[in-house]
């Protein structure tokens, strides 16, 4: 009996194992099975779901809680509950915190939670979008850029703390075509002196600034990429490089600068290699600075505006324009040479001084009285607290409207357009020629102000002093007359007493210094003998002297 109960059991042991293991293939089996995956859909309804993303991904991105208490998720579930007519409740904490956990890890919501003002542009193509642009200044990019730097005039007055500074610079090589430089607020005619200098030949300016390399990077772009700046979106950029020019200008999106990121990295490199390592900068905080006097290292450097863009062309030509570039895999100078070499690069084919006048500075200013020009043939043209002459040529142009150009860096002439054409030229007779910036011409007016105020202040001390002696008692006066009348006298006595040779011995001998009397010699001894020299012994005449006669008493 116990035998058998024994060997049944064990039967019983051995079909539940078998079972067991068919069961556990079965089930390995099922689980090898492609997409044989669980799934249950949430018991939050989707317009809550949605509701719970979009506060989820606020800028002010809002904790859990802040999310669980949001009104909106209650009035949600009431206008959900009227439209459908059955009861929705609004979601649990759990809810909320498992749904925000499984959504947490998606390349959108974390863009979104991230805190950055404008998310970076995902990639378009599976090429660099650098290394895909066909050939050289076929896309170019222009930003201006503020250097922490004194400059001071020839005379050593510290102009500015800040210079603006514009670059363009050539997508696919990163060559700088032009820079240029300012003293204040970049304007219209700077960026048209920066393309000017895009498009013009650099042989000059790098023997001017003694350049050790050649510049050779120069033509006229296809597009230009800026941002939103008033100089690049104003009307007379438009009619210069659109209509004029042909060139085509495309605006950069808002709060985007990794859209230029080629003209934000040159930046970068100017800030770091260049401005910050010249004496006199600032810069950007003063913290930053710590104990570094600025202007005082200014002064004593003395680095001009002239100066300063000497340095900077030479930072470019020398330096930048000399480095490797890791992405382009080369040296920036030669990535150009190469693609101008086998792609060609397009060139301005109008004149140069066509050129030069219709980049240059535009200024319309009318009387209020007339509507025109006051220009007098007598005293010339009043411009920039300077007056202009150019013989013959006002006496035409009198009462008649008239646009004016000029270069903010040499103010000595200016350039006089009528209905678009150039009548000529007027100079400034106060310069006498010489090369004058406007923002020297303005340093020095300050200097001469505060000058004129300083002497007006030392006049006016006097002037007060003179009035208050004036001012004094009828005694005063009359005790002072007599001091006078009397010096007068013994003045004139001396006339009387001693001849000229005399008077101007005494005039001489009453204005030299008095000599200390010679030290006491000890008693019982003689001073020392000198020797005379016989060229120094003086000519004595004897005094001729009567002999004595018998009769004289």
């Amino acid at each position: 009996m116990g035998v058998s109960k024994v060997a049944h059991a064990s039967d019983m042991g051995t079909s539940t194992l078998s079972r067991l293991v068919r069961r556990t293939k079965a089930l390995g089996q099922i689980a090898c099975v492609p997409h044989g995956t669980y799934h249950r859909e949430r018991a939050l309804h989707p317009e809550l779901q949605q509701l719970i993303r979009k506060l989820y991904t606020q800028p002010i991105r809002p904790s859990v809680m802040a999310i669980y208490e949001d009104v909106q998720l209650k009035q949600l579930a009431e206008e959900l509950s009227e439209r459908e007519h059955k009861q929705i409740a609004a979601p649990t904490y759990k809810q909320v915190w498992c749904f925000l956990k499984e959504i947490s890890q998606q390349t959108p919501v974390i863009d979104a939670r991230s805190g950055l003002k404008h998310l970076p542009h995902e990639r378009r193509s599976p090429k660099s979008f650098v290394l895909s642009i066909a050939s050289p200044a076929l896309i170019c990019q222009v930003d201006e850029h503020t250097m922490d730097l004194l400059v001071v005039t020839p005379d050593g007055i510290v102009i500015t703390s800040r210079v603006q500074g514009a670059v363009l610079i050539c997508v696919k090589t990163v060559a700088i075509l032009g820079a240029v430089l300012s003293l204040d607020a970049l304007r219209e005619e700077d960026y048209m002196r920066l393309v000017k200098m895009t498009i013009e030949p650099k042989d000059r300016i790098t023997a001017l600034y003694d350049c050790h390399h050649r510049w050779p990077c120069s033509g006229k772009p296809a597009v230009i990429f800026h941002d939103r700046g008033k100089i690049f979106t104003s009307e007379r950029a438009r009619q210069v490089l659109v209509d004029r020019l042909g060139i085509r200008t495309e605006q950069a999106p808002s709060y985007a600068p990794s859209a230029k990121g080629t003209v934000e990295a040159l930046f970068t490199w100017v800030t770091r290699k260049f401005t910050q390592r010249l004496p006199g900068t600032t810069k950007a905080t003063p913290a930053d600075r710590g104990a570094y006097a600025s202007r005082a290292e200014a002064e004593k450097a003395g680095i001009t505006l002239d100066i300063l863009e000497k340095l900077f062309i030479q930072s470019i030509v020398d330096a930048y324009l000399q480095e490797w570039d890791h992405l382009r895999r080369g040296r920036r100078i030669s990535l150009w040479e190469d693609s101008v070499r086998e792609k060609g690069v397009p060139g301005y084919l109008g004149s140069p001084d066509d050129l030069k006048l219709l980049l240059m500075k535009a200024v319309n200013r009318k009387n209020p009285v007339t509507g025109r020009y006051a220009i007098s043939p007598y005293r010339g043209l009043s411009f920039l607290g300077y007056r202009y002459v150019s013989p013959g040529l006002l006496d035409r142009l009198r009462g008649k409207e008239i646009d004016i150009y000029y270069d903010r860096r040499d103010i000595s002439v200016i350039y006089l357009f009528e209905e678009g054409e150039l009548r000529g030229e007027a100079y400034c007779p106060e310069l006498l020629g010489q090369r004058m910036s406007i923002w020297e011409a303005q340093a020095l007016r300050k200097s001469d102000r505060e000058q004129a105020k300083d002497a007006e202040a030392l006049s006016l001390q006097n002037r007060q002093r003179i009035q208050q002696e004036a001012g004094a008692s009828r005694h005063i006066h009359s005790l002072e007359t007599k001091r006078l009348e009397k010096q007068r006298q013994m003045d004139l006595q001396r006339q009387d007493l001693h001849p000229e040779q005399v008077q101007a011995t005494l005039c001489v001998l009453a204005h030299e210094q008095p000599v200390p009397p010679p030290s006491p010699q000890p008693a019982g001894l003689l001073p020392p003998a000198i020797p005379e020299d016989d060229a120094e012994v003086r000519h004595v005449v004897p005094v001729r002297i009567r002999k004595w006669r018998s009769t004289d008493e």
